[in-house]
């Protein structure tokens, strides 16, 4: 692994217990917080995600590409997917696969305001993340276009990396901004996607010189090179990304064909 790269193939997985607490914390009175539905499966919750779900997320699981973070057979430095790529991000993680129950999740959160799961999905990561706060400066987040975000209400990743900045007693940076209207990425191909997000982010004011970059999934790596890019030209040396799920590339070519997941249970 890069000596540089401070994410580690072992860290703990405690997202059981520290949604545990974040029960406790809100003690005795959850409804006055959360309606009591899970906002994915609808069915009787103390929160906006029941136990049933979270214990369905299907987190990845080690080993993976120490580059891009695609599950591999075996540790590699990069693999088919990057290999040949210019990625600008150090290394990218995330903390499950795009599917099943943990997909659903992160659409209510963008589509149905489900704002309310910031807090859940934010924890999901908070290993990875805590194991790389003491390597970074600040916490940025992949921007929304001003007519989206007006139209959403709300930046999914800027709530998450809000949580995660909180929770590390990190500055949070919101100078990153998206400069250019474009097609959005899940509409095109993968192909065309590095393309498209060209020159679309720009850094703004200061930027730490080591930043952790949220996004909620992550795909072909595009926006996060991109955004990358822009955080350098502005004075960043590292930017690791870390997203909430990463899409499973059936068929790419790369060193597994399916992703690996770890589905046990939390605990």
């Amino acid at each position: 692994m890069d000596s540089h790269n401070p994410i580690g193939s072992g860290a703990p997985r405690s997202f059981r217990s520290a949604w545990t607490g974040l029960r406790r914390l809100l003690g005795g009175f959850p409804e006055l917080v959360f309606p009591q539905v899970c906002l994915v499966c609808e069915s009787a919750s103390n929160g906006p995600l029941c136990v049933s779900c979270t214990d369905s997320f299907s987190r990845i699981a080690d080993p993976v590409c120490d580059k891009c973070g695609k599950p591999c057979v075996r540790p590699v430095a990069d693999c088919r997917e990057c290999r040949g790529k210019h990625l600008h991000f150090t290394s990218a993680r995330s903390g499950g696969a795009y599917t099943g129950s943990l997909k659903s999740a992160i659409h209510s959160f963008k589509y149905k305001n489900g704002k309310r799961l910031a807090a859940y999905l934010s924890l999901f990561i908070d290993d990875e993340a805590g194991h790389l706060m003491d390597a970074v400066d600040a916490v940025a987040f992949v921007p929304l276009s001003k007519l989206k975000e007006a139209e959403r209400g709300y930046n999914q990743s800027g709530l998450l990396a809000k949580e995660l900045a909180r929770r590390h007693n990190k500055p949070l940076y919101t100078g990153l901004a998206k400069v250019k209207n474009i097609p959005e990425q899940h509409r095109l191909g993968f192909a065309r996607r590095a393309d498209n997000v060209k020159g679309a982010f720009r850094a703004f004011g200061k930027v730490p010189k080591r930043v952790l970059l949220i996004d909620d999934v992550y795909t072909t790596g595009s926006t996060a090179s991109e955004c990358a890019s822009a955080l350098k030209q502005r004075g960043a040396a590292v930017v690791y990304v870390l997203t909430v799920a990463r899409t499973p590339l059936d068929g790419s070519g790369g060193d597994r064909r399916r992703a690996v997941v770890d589905s046990r249970k939390y605990g």
